[in-house]
C-alpha cells in the first residue's frame, strides 16, 4: 500500500498544477483580491464569531452610555472589528442617523470582501483541471525517448505523468478550492447574522434610552 500511494506523488506534476494555478488565477483577479482571499481562507481556522463575548460587550456598552451618556461613557470595544467601530461611531455623534449609516457601509464592505474571495477560489476551481490538462499534455510531449534501453521506463514516466496532472487538477478544483469558496460564504453569512442581531438589539437598546431621555427632559420642562 505505502508503495502504491508513493506511486501517485509526483512533485513536478504537482508544481506545474499548483503554480499554473495560482498565476491564472492572480492574471485574472489581480494580486490584491488574491490576498484577500488568502487572508479570508486563513481565517477559517481561526475561532468563529465571539458570540457571548461581544455580547457582553455591547451590554456593558447600553450600561455605561444609560448611565453617563454617550459624550462621557467610555466603555470597552468588543472584539468584533465592525461592532467595534459601530459602538466608536456612536459614542462620538449620538445619533441614530450615524449608526445607521455605518451599519449598512460596513455591511455592504464586508459582503463584497466575501463575495470576492469566494469568487477567486471559484476562478481557482474552474482553472486547475485546465492545469492538470495542460500538464497531461506536456506528459505526453515526453514520449520521444533517445535510448532505447530506457525507453519503456521513459514512455512509463511520462504516460504518469500526464495521468497524475489531470488528477491534481480535478482533486485541486474538488478538494480545495470549491470547498473554500463555500466554506468562506458560510462563515460570513452566519457571523453576518450574529453580527446584526447584536447590532440590532444595540439600536433598541439606544431607542428606548434617548426615548427615556427626551420623556425626562420633556418633564421637566412641564415641571418649571
Amino acid at each position: 500500500m505505502p508503495t502504491a500511494i508513493s506511486t501517485l506523488f509526483d512533485p513536478g506534476a504537482i508544481a506545474i498544477v499548483v503554480v499554473g494555478t495560482v498565476l491564472a488565477t492572480v492574471a485574472r483577479c489581480g494580486w490584491s483580491d488574491f490576498g484577500g482571499a488568502v487572508k479570508a481562507a486563513s481565517r477559517l481556522v481561526r475561532r468563529k464569531f465571539q458570540r457571548e463575548a461581544n455580547r457582553k460587550a455591547m451590554a456593558m456598552a447600553v450600561s455605561a452610555i444609560q448611565r453617563d451618556g454617550h459624550h462621557r461613557a467610555s466603555p470597552a470595544l468588543p472584539p468584533d472589528r465592525a461592532l467595534g467601530l459601530m459602538l466608536e461611531t456612536y459614542l462620538r455623534h449620538g445619533t441614530p442617523d450615524a449608526l445607521g449609516q455605518i451599519r449598512r457601509s460596513e455591511r455592504a464592505l464586508d459582503e463584497a470582501r466575501r463575495i470576492t474571495a469566494a469568487q477567486v477560489f471559484i476562478w481557482a476551481g474552474e482553472l486547475a483541471p485546465v492545469f492538470g490538462l495542460i500538464g497531461t499534455l506536456y506528459g505526453l510531449t515526453q514520449l520521444a525517448p533517445t535510448d532505447n534501453a530506457t525507453a519503456t521506463a521513459a514512455i512509463m514516466g511520462a504516460v504518469s505523468s500526464a495521468v497524475l496532472t489531470s488528477l491534481y487538477g480535478a482533486l485541486l478544483a474538488h478538494l480545495v478550492c470549491y470547498p473554500l469558496a463555500s466554506a468562506i460564504e458560510r462563515r460570513g453569512l452566519i457571523e453576518e447574522q450574529a453580527r446584526e442581531a447584536l447590532a440590532e438589539w444595540f439600536v433598541t437598546q439606544i431607542d428606548r434610552t434617548d426615548a427615556a431621555a427626551r420623556a425626562r427632559r420633556a418633564h421637566l420642562r412641564g415641571v418649571a
